[in-house]
Formats: structure tokens, sequence, C-alpha cells
């Protein structure tokens, strides 16, 4: 399988650079970066990471995340819990939007307000869930109030982008998501749906004027095809090397390669509504006959790691490092199928989407495989985008299905999921419901990752999904590119990128 892939994709990575070469771009002011996917739009109420990473060009959060998951100040410089339920937020001096306007506690207050109104659809809205109210306290001080103590304010006001209150007001919400006017880095020129991004500098900017003049995002969702782009010199940096192409780039002297384990956790997620996988002995014997270390290896070019036997990665607040992933052991899975009613096993499917993860199909014909051998003869089916929302929406997404969650740093982003408050769940644990309320509810750090680490034991014993990797980002630049590093949390972060 592996070799007929790298087969293909040479030969699409030799077509992509000579039909690419003529054209590689002469502009030294632009930078430009190779998107391995793109949203329909930039609007801050869509649900996506890369309709994020595209919004934090242009608008910036009060709390932000840096490329290790750590919060750091943002649009806010400084706060503090004046109660459990009361927080204040002391607002950066000097800040402008990029038509000049002065930067204030109104614009805080009025998004913050539109993001929590139930009639408003704003896919983040769940990161602040429990805020009440917002109350200006003079023009660079805001509070922010919840109903329950919010360990996760910080974290969540992090995926909330603050817009500007007098443009939006001038121009109406649909036309401020299609043309932003924000405090970020990086000024609008032209978007162009499914192509690409245009940005000019922001020379204006709080944390100092981006090294480049000029920004471009470009859609290239086919991974040859981003190579070859990079290779040709079309392209500074690319996301997302696929594995059976990182030989190609690697031995290619003025081009390099950057790896980081990001928080994404890739899973196969059972449907135990229904037999077979209504039977956690099933489920048991389908995590035996799943070599998770040969993925890894094979499927991520050793990059990422195994999960240990749980959902959250190492690096997330909630790990529990007393558990470990089960060892690949098909014997044992074989006897556990047969002890569960099915000796010679039975006829399965898994859905999956092709390009949204790294190594996607490939993962999930390996992991077919795996099954197979075993006697659960599994076959794979992609499916499309849009097709594939139909089937999340529905609940109804098959008896098995692959998709990796995003823990952004806490274990409550991920295993949200799995509880009955997201509507979308397949497995059920009402311990595992009720420390997971308990666990956004309390200040206590302690008491918070105790609920979490007997979460993921619930999780390890009763198995709602076979944890695969902790998956990691690789991307590829030219060695003229410093200040380049890809993020935990898939966001690009580029002010400081510099092309010699």
């Amino acid at each position: 399988m592996l070799g007929v892939m790298r087969t293909v994709f040479a030969a699409a990575l030799a077509v992509g650079v000579g039909a690419s070469s003529a054209h590689a771009r002469q502009d030294k002011d632009t930078l430009v970066v190779g998107a391995s996917l793109f949203t329909d739009s930039i609007a801050p109420t869509g649900g996506a990471y890369i309709t994020l990473s595209l919004c934090y060009q242009t608008w910036e959060p009060l709390v932000a995340r840096d490329d290790e998951d750590k919060l750091v100040p943002a649009l806010a410089e400084r706060w503090e819990a004046l109660s459990p339920t009361h927080w204040r937020f002391h607002l950066r001096k000097g800040v402008k939007w990029h038509d000049g306007t002065p930067f204030t506690a109104a614009d805080v207050k009025f998004t913050i307000d539109y993001v929590i109104d139930p009639k408003q659809v704003y896919a983040r809205k769940t990161r602040i869930a429990g805020v009440v109210s917002t109350e200006i306290v003079d023009e660079m001080t805001v509070d922010i109030k919840t109903s329950t103590p919010a360990p996760l304010l910080l974290r969540g006001l992090a995926d909330i982008p603050i817009e500007s209150k007098a443009h939006t007001e001038k121009v109406g919400q649909v036309e401020a998501h299609k043309k932003p006017m924000g405090t970020g880095p990086w000024k609008y020129v032209e978007w162009v749906a499914g192509d690409h991004y245009d940005l000019a500098a922001n020379e204006n900017y709080w944390g100092g004027a981006p090294v480049m003049k000029k920004l471009r995002i470009r859609a290239i969702p086919e991974g040859a095809t981003r190579v070859a782009s990079l290779v040709a010199g079309e392209t500074d940096i690319v996301e997302e090397i696929p594995v059976d192409l990182l030989p190609s780039v690697e031995r290619r002297k003025n081009l390099k390669i950057d790896a980081v384990e990001s928080s994404v956790s890739l899973v196969h997620t059972f449907d135990t509504r229904k037999p077979p996988f209504n039977d956690v002995r099933v489920r048991r014997a389908i995590d035996y006959a799943i070599d998770k270390q040969a993925l890894v290896k094979q499927m991520l070019g050793g990059y990422g790691s195994v999960l240990d036997g749980q959902l959250v990665t190492k690096g997330t607040f909630g790990y529990n490092p007393n558990i470990k992933s089960r060892p690949y052991d098909p014997t044992t899975a074989k006897a556990m199928l047969a002890e569960a009613g099915f000796p010679k096993g039975f006829e399965n499917k898994i859905n999956t989407l092709s390009g949204r993860y790294l190594s996607d199909v490939d993962i999930a014909n390996a992991v077919a495989g795996m099954m197979s051998q075993v006697g659960v003869k599994t076959s794979v089916n992609v499916v499309e985008g849009g097709v594939w929302s139909q089937l999340d929406r529905s609940r109804d997404q098959g008896p098995m299905y692959q998709v990796g969650w995003f823990s952004v740093g806490d274990a409550d982003f991920n295993t949200v999921w799995y509880t009955e408050a997201s509507k979308r769940n397949y497995w059920t644990n009402a311990e595992f419901d009720k420390l997971w309320q308990e666990a956004r509810s309390t200040m206590d750090e302690a008491a918070r990752l105790r609920a979490y680490n007997r979460m993921m034991e619930i999780m390890h014993d009763e198995v709602p999904s076979i944890f695969l990797a902790g998956l990691p980002r690789i991307s590829g630049r030219s060695d003229r590119v410093t200040g380049w590093m890809p993020s935990r949390d898939s966001l690009l972060r580029l002010h400081k990128v510099s092309v010699k």
C-alpha cells in the first residue's frame, strides 16, 4: 500500500514541479503559505480551526494561546478573578483598529454579548458557556460574570475574536465578516474562497509590524501539489507534508521540515448504541487488534505518539500517567471476540474524511486491515465533507468513524464530545458526565485533575473509541524562512516570519 502511494505521490510531485516552476513567484515582499485546508468563510462565527486560523490574521482575542498552548495576554494585558464567577480584564492601551479608531471596552462587551445571545449562531459559543453578562467598568476595563465558577473561561476566550462595535454597526455583520477589520497584525486585502487570502502588514500593530509587507495564504488541498509548490519556490511554507513525501523534502538542501505534536487526538469511534459494538468485550477486542506503534511508525513517519489508552495527549491538562495503551495482541483479540459470540468475526465499515488529518485514509485502511486479520472484515468508506457534516448532525456516522479531537490544552475541550451535553455522543456513562460537569465548575485545579484522571480511566475501561495517536503537525519551508514553527493548535502565527 505505502509503496503504491509513494509512487503515485512521487509522480504527482514531478508533474507539479514541472508545471509550476515557470510560474514561481518573484515578489520578495510577500510571504506565501500553502494551506492544507480552506473553509468557505472567514467569519468568526464558523467552527473549524482553519477558520479561526484565518480569522486571527486580522482579529485578536482577549487572551491568546502561544505555540505551546500556554495562555498569554493579547487584547487584555492582565486579568484577575474577583470571585469564582466574576472576572476583571484590563485592556491593552494604545491599540487601534485597522481604520485608526481606538479599541475599547465597548468592543469587548459588544462581541461577548452577541456571542452569548441565544439567537446568534456562533459555533464556538460553548467555549464561553456560562457567561451571563459583560459590564464596562471604564474605557479600558471590562468585567465578565458567569453563572457558575468558570475555570475554562480564559482558555475559552482564546477562541473568541474581538470585533469592532462601531464598524459592525456601520456596515452590518454580514459585510463585517466578509471583509474583516480588526486589531491584528495583518489587514484584509482580498479573500477568494477555495483559492487564496491576501493580506497586507499592519504597520501600526501594537505587537510590532509584521516582518513581511504582504501575506498570501493559498488553498492547496492536495499534498503532492503543496510539496511541489514548495520545491518550485511558489510557496515559502506549506502545511501538512504527507508522510510518503517527507524523503522528497528532506533530501533537498534548500528545504527544511518542522514538526510538533499537536493537541489533536486521532480516534476511531464506535456506535455503541447498536450491535456488535454495544458489547464492551467486542470493543476491547478491537483495541487489542490494532498495532498502534506500527501506525505511528509507518503512517506518521515516526512523528506524533501513541495515545496512552486515553483520549488526551501527554501535554494536555487531564492526562492520566497511570494508564497505558492496550498492547497489540491479535490472539487475545480473537479469543475475546469468540467469548462475545463472534468466533468467525463479522463485517464492518469505517467512515473517514480524506485530507482532514495527516495520513487519515492510509490509517483507516491500515486499521481495517488489522481488524480483518482477526476476523472482522472491514472496509473503508471515504466520505465527502458535506455528506460527513450531514451524518454528523444526524448522529449516523456508521458503526465506526475516524475523527480527531482538539484539546487545546485542557481535557474539557475534547471530552465534551463524549457527553450527553454535546448531543453528538454515541456512548453514554453517567459517572463520566457528572465528573465532566464537576471539572468545569470548580476553580480547584487539583479537583479538576482528579476528575479528568478518573474520566480517562472510565474511557480506557469502556472503550468508546480506539485511541490511536496524538497527531503531529509536519510542515515544510524554504531555508530562507526564519521565525516559523507549526503550532500545537494548528493556528498560523506569521507576523514574525521573514524570508531572506
